[in-house]
């Protein structure tokens, strides 16, 4: 990681204007954690656990209250999958600021039982606000929303103007969310991600590039059949000849790629994050399949890495006459671009002078682990920062999410800093 090469930029903002913001968020700061109580009690859980109807509708009402509604779309696919767009005009000639952030959040899963309080109902523990999308990003919308109020509400004059873009189906993959918005969006200079920025502790990074994403499954084919026969007469149990398999490509798929600069981050392959296969009891495995998550790094492309497998898969039949196996991409996640931010970007200046003056030093610059719904908007040409949130990535889509009340708070006053001086 490197330091922010306008680390010692002016910084615009008053200090008046800066202790007015502070005061007005200091006064509500139990109005914000009811906020984010409120919409981690909303289930917005991807289908078909639930949709995000609900918790769009309820946004909708907030921002109305607050004012902060001049124009409000709500566009989607299908009535299902909607997305939030609003925008608060400035009085003209400024940069225009999208806060953006996904209403959804991943299934409950298999980890219910390992919840120690009920996932729909914000608890605060040892200073941790625990609920299902805390840190993944319910807390950062509600930080947005409040930042906007102090700084209109405290009559900081912006050109600018600001728009929420609170988007669904990040967690499923964008398709139905900012890939389809994105191309919709008009009159927006940048957009500011509020994916939790920690995975070892809040703030860790302000985070320039999102890795892709891309989702594909190896399967193959063996001999179903009697299994009492299986050392009388020839067969293939697609199960073993799976499980090398999954042993193998981690070590064996060349998949080149040149190490980003900040901090040299390269690829990462989680491979079984699904395995199926077999039929019952006294049937030979006829068919297996295992599913494979890789992280994509700048540079790399969907064609570079077909080809490694392509290739890997040959040298594997070469080996192995037996062997029956053949690869595809999953439909909808078969290649969400990685996305880069340049650091000298007005964006990334006045992110890092807001969280100077908020944390007391600037965080790093660096590479989110993850994938975000940033690519979507870079694609179309606007400017975009992957992630800068409260929270810690670690604990998302798993058992006991949390955001901590401190990274709350702290969120809140950053995001104004950041539009004052992005849409002044």
């Amino acid at each position: 990681m490197t330091q922010h090469p306008l680390e010692g930029a002016a910084y615009a903002l008053t200090s008046d204007q800066t202790a007015a913001i502070d005061s007005f968020l200091a006064e509500r700061e139990d109005e914000l954690i009811t906020l984010v109580s409120d919409l981690i009690a909303i289930d917005s859980q991807i289908p078909p656990y639930a949709d995000e109807r609900e918790i769009v509708a309820f946004l909708v009402s907030v921002l109305d209250r607050a004012g902060l509604a001049d124009d409000v779309s709500i566009i989607g696919p299908t009535p299902e999958r909607p997305s939030l767009i609003a925008r608060v005009s400035g009085s003209g000639g400024g940069r225009s600021l999208m806060l953006n952030g996904h209403t959804d959040t991943k299934p409950i899963g298999e980890a219910a039982d390992l919840w120690r309080t009920d996932p729909h109902t914000a608890t605060i523990v040892d200073g941790k606000l625990v609920g299902l999308g805390a840190t993944d990003m319910k807390a950062a919308v509600a930080c947005m929303i409040l930042a906007a109020r102090a700084v209109l509400e405290t009559g900081v004059k912006l050109r600018g103007d600001i728009v929420f873009g609170f988007v669904a189906d990040e967690e499923a993959g964008a398709q139905l969310g900012s890939k389809f918005v994105a191309p919709r969006v008009e009159n927006v200079d940048a957009v500011l991600i509020g994916e939790p920025s920690g995975w070892e502790h809040d703030w860790q990074g302000i985070h320039l590039v999102s890795r892709g994403v891309c989702g594909f499954r190896i399967r193959v084919t063996g001999t179903q059949m009697h299994s009492s026969l299986s050392d009388r007469m020839p067969s293939v149990n697609a199960s073993l000849k799976l499980a090398d398999l999954m042993l193998r490509i981690g070590s064996e798929l060349d998949l080149p790629f040149t190490p980003h600069p900040l901090g040299g981050v390269g690829p990462t392959l989680n491979t079984g994050v699904m395995i199926q296969g077999g039929t019952y009891f006294g049937v030979v495995p006829g068919q297996a399949e295992f599913a494979c998550d890789l992280r994509t790094v700048p540079g790399q492309t969907r064609e570079q890495v077909a080809a490694g497998i392509e290739a890997w898969l040959e040298a594997c039949r070469a080996k192995d006459p037996d062997l029956q196996v053949d690869y595809e991409f999953e439909p909808g996640l078969d290649w969400i671009p990685w996305s880069e931010l340049e650091a000298d970007h007005p964006l990334v200046s006045a992110v890092s002078g807001a969280a100077r003056d908020v944390l007391g030093e600037a965080p790093q610059l660096g590479v989110f682990p993850g994938g975000t719904d940033a690519p979507w908007f870079s694609q179309q040409g606007i400017p975009t920062l992957p992630s800068f949130g409260p929270g810690t990535l670690t604990c998302a889509h798993g058992p006991n999410e949390f955001v901590s009340v401190q990274s709350i708070h702290e969120a809140a006053r950053i995001y104004a800093r950041v539009i004052a001086e992005f849409c002044a």
